[in-house]
């Protein structure tokens, strides 16, 4: 290691050594002149103690020459006064001011004398008043003094101080620079020298002195720290070294672990999506897409388990990666979805790829425990155009057209074609489920509010209604729910919006607790998919106990289809959520075919009779009888009724006369904004 030579003038050394006797020479100069500055103040004080002391001597013979009007014994006092060689002038005046005496020295005209000292100061004047026996003022004595001779002494004194503080100053500077360089630098130019030495590739090999041995200094724990440094940096770069060279042993690994599936062993959504990125990015003409969803994974992963839906998916991918050509690439994209990515591959090939790997697919059997399952597969295809612009409208139109495969039946492929009537559907799905997304992320949706309203006497007189679900649109506008629940139902986002509403609702009455105290009842729709999610019921109590929600006061609507289609977890989670104290309604109830013979396995608090029979209870006598046999069950079983569509007060009286329990609709209240129905109450 190469350190160019600093100048001299830049060197520690120098820098202390000039700073050492600058500092020297400015202290020593202020107290030197400190101690002028205390001479000269002792030597004004004592001129003027001495002109006092002078008046007092001679005020009395001054006193009797001015009583008697005796000139020559005044000049006689004034010729004694003046024998004090820095006196300059002496004058002895009656009561009248009149001169009796006056007398001035050689040295007060002399000014080449006292030219030298003007610093001092003009001539001063101190005066005596005389008085008589009987104490009259009978005159006045006055001396004049120059401060220049009175303080020729002070002058010498003050030379000889500031020449001799210059030679001590002087001295002690250049001592105090040898001890300096003693104690410190010449320790610190061995330590300086040692590490211009240094050779970074090699420190170990490189040594710090140390000058004292028994009675160390900080520069001697500086220089053993050092040493103890250089120890450990040559320990540590031998020690990097190994660890690079590990690092470069594995990262080919961690490379291939980062970009594959840890299950399969193909390449993961990451490393695909780089694939898909460098595909687009090619001037290579007829890259297509292969997007591969297995239709019975669910069902074998929820009847034998996780281990054999991942041996399932194991399986698969090796029976796909060896019916792909070479050039191919086969991912697994997530879940039971697998991608291929085909080079130079025009739609018309690929379709009879795709017929191939749906055929081995389906010829297929996958055994466990003894069992064997027969599997099929949806697939969608998607051509690499210069219309796409980046790897997520290609995975979008792939999907949609696997979406378009599953609706005709499964066990297909389908090719993405814009503007196609089923292609078009699913394109606007999938538009729908990125507002979902959006709308949940950003708090895009608004909870509305219908009144449900008691036909008979009742104790009830709370507010009793039910949440529905509102989206927002870019200007505040709002969307029906009918806009994008489909979507929401066809792409799995419904227990998500299930929790929002839940999530909002119990916390806008934890947030109004005047709401809340008059809230009797609020029911809130549970859909299918949040009734089988194993997380959801506990989320459920989580936010009950979180808002501090009485669990009483609400109440959870499923239709009657849901419940039927998951009957086991519907059961599961209405028990589980009548502990807490909640209640259940079933909504839509009369449609399906078998309603009665459900009912008595569904431990339900409300049946909320299907509109469509509500609606023609007027006209109809078939809709009348099948209200009213509906209604005399549920009272049969302990349960209320509620009648929807209530549109008008004809139907509300057939309703009353019945002896339906509840009616909603707009003929009772339109919805309305939650906070609108509260400031209502």
């Amino acid at each position: 290691m190469t350190i160019s030579k600093r100048p001299f003038t830049d060197s520690l050394s120098y820098t202390l050594a000039k700073n050492c006797i600058l500092v020297t020479l400015i202290v020593g100069f202020l107290l030197s002149f400190l101690q002028i500055g205390l001479d000269y103040l002792r030597e004004q004080d004592a001129m003027e103690k001495f002109a006092t002391e002078i008046l007092a001597a001679n005020q009395f013979a001054a006193a009797d020459a001015s009583f008697h009007l005796d000139s020559p014994a005044a000049e006689e006092v004034a010729k004694g006064i003046l024998q004090y060689h820095y006196i300059t002038s002496v004058s002895i005046t009656n009561e009248s001011h009149e001169i009796l005496a006056q007398r001035s020295s050689h040295l007060a005209t002399d000014k080449k004398h006292t030219q030298k000292y003007d610093i001092f100061g003009e001539i001063k004047e101190f005066n005596h008043v005389l008085y008589s026996a009987t104490g009259e003022n009978i005159g006045n004595l006055s001396i004049y003094i120059d401060p220049a001779l009175a303080s020729e002494g002070f002058v010498d004194r003050s030379l000889l101080v500031l020449i001799s503080g210059l030679v001590r100053n002087i001295l002690m500077a250049f001592i105090l620079v040898f001890v300096f360089y003693l104690i410190v630098t010449k320790k610190v130019i061995a330590v300086s020298s040692a590490l211009k030495d240094l050779d970074p590739s090699n420190p170990g090999n490189n040594h710090i002195p140390v000058l004292n041995v028994k009675k160390k200094n900080e520069l001697d724990d500086l220089g053993e720290g050092i040493n103890r440094m250089l120890r450990i940096m040559s320990s540590d770069i031998q020690e990097r070294e190994r660890r690079e060279q590990d690092l470069y042993t594995s990262q080919k690994e961690l490379t291939y672990q980062a970009n594959h599936d840890a299950l399969t062993g193909l390449v993961n959504r990451r490393g695909f999506e780089i694939l898909l990125n460098q595909a687009m990015q090619s001037k290579q003409p007829e890259f297509v897409f292969c997007y591969v969803d297995l239709d019975q994974f669910k069902i074998i992963n929820d009847t034998c388990g996780h281990i054999a839906g991942d041996e399932l998916l194991r399986q698969i991918g090796h029976l796909l990666n060896s019916h792909i050509r070479s050039n191919d690439v086969l991912a697994r994209l997530g879940g039971d979805e697998f991608g291929i990515l085909m080079q130079s591959c025009n739609i018309k090939d690929v379709g009879l790829i795709a017929q191939k790997l749906i055929d081995q697919i389906g010829q297929y059997r996958f055994f466990w425990e003894g069992k064997s399952f027969a599997i099929t597969a949806s697939i969608g295809i998607a051509s690499l155009t210069q219309t796409i612009k980046n790897t997520t409208d290609l995975l979008r139109d792939a999907d949609i057209a696997c979406y378009t495969a599953k609706d005709a039946g499964r066990n297909c492929f389908r090719i993405y074609q814009e503007g196609k009537s089923d292609t078009s559907r699913l394109h606007g799905d999938m538009e729908w489920v990125n507002k979902i997304n959006h709308a949940l992320e950003n708090n895009d949706f608004c909870l509305y509010a219908q009144k449900i309203v008691p036909n008979i006497t009742t104790t009830e007189t709370g507010l009793h209604y039910e949440v529905l679900l509102r989206m927002l649109d870019d200007n505040g506008g709002i969307i029906p729910p009918n806009a994008f629940l489909p979507a929401a139902e066809r792409y799995h986002l419904m227990t998500k919006i299930d929790k929002w509403v839940i999530e909002h609702q119990f916390e806008y009455l934890f947030m109004h607790p005047e709401h809340l105290a008059e809230l009797e009842l609020c029911s809130i729709n549970i859909s299918g998919p949040s009734l089988t999610a194993p997380e959801f019921q506990q989320t459920v109590i989580d936010k009950l106990l979180y808002y501090k929600i009485p669990a009483a006061k609400i109440c959870f609507e499923i239709t009657e289809t849901v419940a039927i289609s998951n009957l086991t977890d519907a059961i599961a989670f209405i028990d589980a959520m009548h502990e807490k104290g909640c209640r259940f309604a079933l909504d839509d109830f009369g449609t399906g075919l078998s309603s009665f013979a459900y009912l008595k396995y569904l431990p339900v608090d409300y049946l909320k009779i299907d509109g469509v029979f509500i609606k023609g209870i007027v006209e109809d006598p078939i809709d009348y009888a099948m209200v009213k046999s509906i209604h005399e069950v549920a009272t049969v079983m302990g349960k209320k009724t509620v009648a929807e569509f209530v549109e008008n007060s004809d139907i509300e009286l057939k309703l009353k006369e019945i002896g339906v329990h509840y009616s909603q609709g707009y003929g009772i209240a339109r919805p309305c904004p939650i906070a609108e129905l509260a400031g209502n109450m």
